[in-house]
């Protein structure tokens, strides 16, 4: 098929076919699409009709690429992240159009969206798409912008900017402090249930934070414990009287303030990991990104 003759949805559906067969589910396609299950089959379908190929074997509960859908998942690889930002950022000297942002949950939901409005009004004419995740971004196949991760500060062949630090601290309710004894008492959290974030970073343990912060503080911790895939929902566990969870001070300042929360040990630490916000390296002039980055740190000297 020649380039002048492939259309907008021809093209959607490269995208939609590379996402898919990185994936190799149409599930967890839909899920990083922002679409539903049917409408990334559809558009898989209407791409193999309109190229007069089939691109997957459709086995049970099984996605199987074809020697041909193979071969254009190598091309598109290589070439079609490269695509989607060349043609976003045509009008890059204009702040106007899409931002797509990825972030991870429970700070999206404790630092950045509350804070959104201002970014809003000082650019009117951005579109903000925000999309929450634990895992890393895929900058060559993922139609993202940029991306705030929160880890070691290493991510090879992308521009990454220091953002936050981070410190770290038992939480847990008042009353479960006085229950458990635990004012100043941290050797008392063996008969507590630990509460964890089993995924505070990319690829990491589900304990990871605690245990860090057990050896720091050479603190003895119990085998009982309970884990969450995100912060906040053993944040607000804790809130409930359920255990004691590891928090981050941007997490938990305002439960802090409310008293909906207490720290029963004066045991505060650094995080090992910060906040970065990182993308392409070629797009890091982009004056979207810029425009963005540059609000981010405003927010944070404030």
């Amino acid at each position: 098929m020649q380039l002048s003759k492939l259309s907008g949805s021809v093209l959607s559906g490269l995208h939609c076919f590379l996402i898919a067969a990185d994936q190799m589910s149409f599930t967890r396609a839909a899920e990083i699409l922002c679409l539903t299950q049917s409408a990334v089959s559809h558009k898989i379908k209407n791409l193999e009709d309109s190229l007069d190929v089939q691109l997957f074997i459709r086995q049970h509960r099984k996605l199987v690429l074809t020697d041909e859908g193979q071969r254009l998942k190598q091309v598109l690889a290589s070439n079609f992240g490269n695509i989607i930002h060349e043609i976003r950022d045509l009008k890059s000297t204009e702040l106007c159009g899409d931002l797509t942002v990825s972030a991870p949950p429970t700070f999206a939901q404790t630092w950045l969206v509350p804070r959104l409005t201002s970014f809003i009004e000082k650019y009117p004419n951005l579109r903000i798409h925000l999309r929450t995740r634990n895992d890393l971004v895929d900058f060559q196949i993922e139609s993202y912008d940029c991306a705030i991760y929160f880890g070691n500060g290493i991510y090879p062949n992308l521009a990454v900017d220091k953002l936050l630090e981070e410190t770290m601290f038992p939480v847990c309710s008042h009353d479960y402090a006085l229950k458990n004894k635990l004012y100043d008492q941290p050797e008392n959290l063996m008969h507590c249930l630990l509460l964890h974030d089993a995924a505070p970073w990319a690829r990491a343990g589900r304990n990871d934070e605690w245990q860090f912060w057990a050896q720091y503080f050479n603190v003895a911790l119990p085998d009982n414990n309970c884990t969450f895939d995100r912060a906040d929902l053993a944040i607000k566990a804790a809130t409930t009287g359920m255990g004691v969870a590891m928090a981050r001070q941007s997490f938990v300042a305002e439960q802090l303030a409310t008293s909906r929360l207490v720290s029963p040990f004066d045991m505060t630490m650094n995080s090992a990991h910060s906040y970065y916000v990182v993308c392409r390296k070629e797009m890091q002039t982009s004056p979207k990104i810029k425009a963005f980055k540059d609000w981010l740190f405003s927010e944070i000297n404030s």
